[in-house]
């Protein structure tokens, strides 16, 4: 469950990054928002177009529960080295100083990119890791709340919160 005082209600285009938007109606969708060069981008979390991303700064078009401000996790057993195995599509990579996920353009017939999470963090230098379990949550401790959960399998599932 959410406070009241834990999210809004408005268009994608007002949810800064690190925002989840929650659906209201069918016909809206989960997403999360992250930046990609410094400008708002919303990734797609489920669904047919999951883990496609597309520039979000003043999309009225998208609408739903924002709820800023959410937390990224990352689960150690599902770490893999990006520059041995491909990452597959949605998985959190930590490089340099960022953390980022691997998305496909809305309009891209191949290849990929990232939508950056979080940039600026200690340097790993030039290591990285992968990760193919994330969750997006709220709270800390005995009020952490998962509203998001991405699996091994590709999966993506919302949680109750």
């Amino acid at each position: 469950m959410l406070s009241p005082n834990e999210f809004t209600i408005g268009t994608l285009g007002s949810a800064a990054p690190l925002s989840l938007i929650l659906p209201r109606t069918k016909y809206e969708a989960t997403m999360l928002v992250g930046h990609v060069d410094k400008a708002p981008a919303a990734v797609f979390l489920s669904g047919e177009f999951a883990f496609r991303y597309f520039p979000s700064t003043a999309n009225d078009s998208w609408r739903g529960l924002i709820i800023p401000g959410v937390r990224v996790e990352v689960d150690e057993t599902s770490v893999f080295d990006p520059g041995q195995t491909s990452a597959p599509l949605g998985a959190a990579i930590r490089t340099g100083t960022r953390l980022a996920i691997r998305v496909k353009s809305e309009h891209s017939l191949g290849g990929s990119s990232a939508v950056t999470l979080h940039d600026e963090l200690a340097s790993a230098g030039d290591l990285g890791a992968g990760f193919t379990k994330w969750q997006i949550v709220i709270g800390e401790g005995p009020t952490k709340r998962v509203l998001w959960q991405k699996s091994d399998e590709g999966e993506a599932a919302k949680s109750s919160a």
